[in-house]
């Protein structure tokens, strides 16, 4: 990667009301920046480990290797002492992978659950919700219905064979 710019950024925000934090690294920070810039936000929160977290990753232009995990893992972990937190994790991406729409264990984070999303506004959604599970279904139901209505119903031709 070239060198950093001004745009280069991590923007941190906490919404005290719903207990959500959304980070939003954006250009081509470091992932050990990143993360160092993480941790001095959370500085501004009483009780992080009580936030679930929206992680919106589609302006970053950077990897995370596993290495890069299990350090922001420990360091979390560090944060939260002896607290349990049973938070949940909202992982926006630019393209859609194996296990879109479908919650899970996060590796290295006890007690916590990770969802991935192609949108900011269903994943916020999804860490407001009431229900959860109810509101991963709806969006399945809500996609199917869109990609049944974009199909063509029937192939339908003039056209008369001999």
């Amino acid at each position: 990667m070239g060198q950093l710019t001004d745009k280069d950024r991590l923007i941190f925000m906490a919404h005290s009301d719903l207990r959500v934090i959304v980070l939003r690294p954006v250009g081509a920070l470091p992932p050990e920046v990143l993360i160092e810039q993480f941790f001095l936000s959370l500085k501004r929160v009483e009780g992080p480990w009580l936030y679930h977290r929206l992680v919106d990753m589609r302006r970053y232009d950077r990897d995370f290797s596993s290495e890069h995990v299990t350090n922001l893992a420990k360091r979390w972990q560090g944060l939260r002492g002896r607290h349990k937190c049973y938070a949940h994790v909202a992982l926006v991406c630019a393209s859609r992978c194996e296990r879109w729409h479908q919650a899970g264990p996060l590796p290295g984070f006890p007690n916590e659950t990770l969802c991935r999303f192609t949108s900011y506004s269903h994943a916020f959604n999804w860490l407001t919700a009431k229900d959860r599970h109810a509101y991963l279904l709806q969006i399945a139901d809500a996609q199917t219905d869109q990609a049944r209505k974009s199909r063509p119903s029937s192939f339908s031709s003039d056209l008369v064979l001999d």
